[in-house]
C-alpha cells in the first residue's frame, strides 16, 4: 500500500470538516486519557473498516465529549481516547465486546491536558517487523502502566507505534524529533527519500486518515539517523494540509524543532510559517523553527514573524538559486547536528 504523493494540492485545498469540533478548541479542564492495544480480527479491507469505525465514532462519541485516535499496525489496533472518565469507562465496556478485536490491554491512563483536537483521527501503518515485536512493546508499556509509571500519552503512542531504529543510541531515548514541512510541492518527502537512499536506511511510510471522506488522507514518513547529534535524530516529513488534522496537534509537542523548506514563492512561505505558528500556539508548544531554502527565500520578514511569536529562528541559506535536496541537506545537516547537541546539553 504505497500511497506516496509527489505533489500536494495548493494550500487552500486543506478542507475543514465543518464539524463543531473542528474549531481547534480543547477542554479547559484536565481530561482523562487512556490508551489500549488489542489484536485485530479484521480479515477484509482495513481501510474500509477504519472508515466504518470512524463514522460510528464521530456520530456517537461527540455527545459524550470523547475524542479518539486509532491506529492499525502489525495486526493490532491501538486506540487513544480522551474525555470524561465515566464516558471513557462506558466506551471501554462497549469496545471490549467488539468482535473486530480481542486481547485488549490498557497501557496508559492519566489525567491531564487534552491533546486530541478532532473527534477522530486514524492511521494505518505498513510495518515490516514481526507482530511479536509490536506485542512485546505493548507488554512493556502495560507493565509500566501497572507499576504506576505515568508518561505523556503521545510518548506512549509513539514508542509503541513508531519505535526507534534498533541502532539508535540509548534505544532512541535521547533522540530529537524534528518535523519537516515544505512550502510547495513535496520537498520534505523528497529530501527524506533521498536521505534514505544515500544512507541505506529504512524510510517508514505512514498514512493518516482524515475525519471525513471529502478530506484527503495524508502521508507522514520518518527516518531515523543515529549519527546526527549525540542521541540520534528522527526526521518526520509531514504534509502541509496535515497541519489541519488532529494528529499534527496531538503529536506536535513531541518535536523539538520544525524545519521549513522554503521556496521562491514568498506568499507560500508566509502561509506555511503562519500555519505552523497557529498549531504551535494552539498546542502551547514552542519548538525552534529552522527555515532552509534558496538565499532569497530566507527573509527577515519570516524571521520577524517567527520571533514575534516567541520562537527561536534559524535561517539556513543555500548559495544556489535552485538547490536540489542534496544541496539543501549540505547546509541543513550541520545546523541540525548543532541543534541536537544543544538540545541534549
Amino acid at each position: 500500500m504505497n500511497h506516496h504523493h509527489h505533489e500536494e494540492p495548493p494550500p487552500d485545498s486543506a478542507n475543514d470538516t465543518g464539524w463543531s469540533e473542528s474549531d481547534g478548541q480543547w477542554p479547559m479542564r484536565p481530561v482523562d486519557r487512556l490508551i489500549y492495544a488489542s489484536l485485530s480480527r479484521v480479515d477484509r479491507s482495513v481501510l474500509d473498516e477504519m472508515r466504518r469505525i470512524r463514522d460510528h465514532a464521530v456520530r456517537n462519541n461527540g455527545p459524550d465529549g470523547l475524542r479518539v485516535g486509532l491506529m492499525h499496525m502489525n495486526g493490532h489496533f491501538i486506540e487513544w481516547i480522551e474525555g470524561p472518565g465515566p464516558a471513557i469507562d462506558a466506551l471501554m465496556a462497549r469496545v471490549s465486546r467488539d468482535a473486530r478485536h480481542h486481547g485488549l490491554q490498557v497501557i496508559h491512563r492519566s489525567t491531564g491536558q487534552a491533546r486530541l483536537k478532532r473527534p477522530w483521527i486514524g492511521a494505518i501503518v505498513q510495518a515490516i517487523e514481526p507482530p511479536s515485536l509490536f506485542a512485546a512493546r505493548v507488554h512493556t508499556w502495560r507493565l509500566r502502566h501497572e507499576a504506576g509509571q505515568v508518561y505523556e500519552p503521545a510518548h506512549v503512542w509513539m514508542n509503541v507505534c513508531s519505535p526507534p531504529a534498533p541502532d539508535m543510541p540509548r534505544a532512541g531515548e535521547g533522540a530529537e524529533r524534528v518535523m519537516l514541512l515544505s512550502a510547495r510541492l513535496a520537498w520534505a518527502f523528497d529530501l527524506l527519500r533521498w536521505l534514505a537512499g544515500v544512507s541505506s536506511r529504512r524510510l517508514v511510510q505512514r498514512r493518516y486518515a482524515a475525519s471525513a471522506d471529502d478530506v484527503p488522507d495524508v502521508a507522514s514518513d520518518y527516518l531515523d539517523l543515529p549519527d546526527l547529534g549525540p542521541g540520534g535524530m528522527r526526521l518526520i516529513a509531514h504534509a502541509r494540509r496535515g497541519l489541519t488534522m488532529g494528529v499534527a496537534h496531538a503529536l506536535m509537542p513531541a518535536h523539538g524543532a520544525v524545519v521549513l523548506i522554503l521556496d521562491g514563492d514568498a506568499e507560500a512561505n508566509v502561509r506555511l510559517v503562519q500555519k505552523v505558528l497557529d498549531v504551535c500556539n494552539q498546542t502551547q508548544h514552542v519548538p525552534t523553527i529552522i527555515g532552509v531554502g534558496p538565499h532569497d527565500s530566507v527573509t527577515a520578514e519570516l524571521a520577524d514573524r517567527v520571533q514575534a511569536n516567541g520562537h527561536a529562528w534559524v535561517g539556513v541559506r543555500s548559495p544556489l538559486a535552485r538547490p536540489d535536496v542534496s544541496d539543501l541537506w549540505a547546509v541543513l545537516e550541520p545546523v541540525l547536528d548543532q541543534f541536537a547537541g544543544q538540545a541534549s546539553g
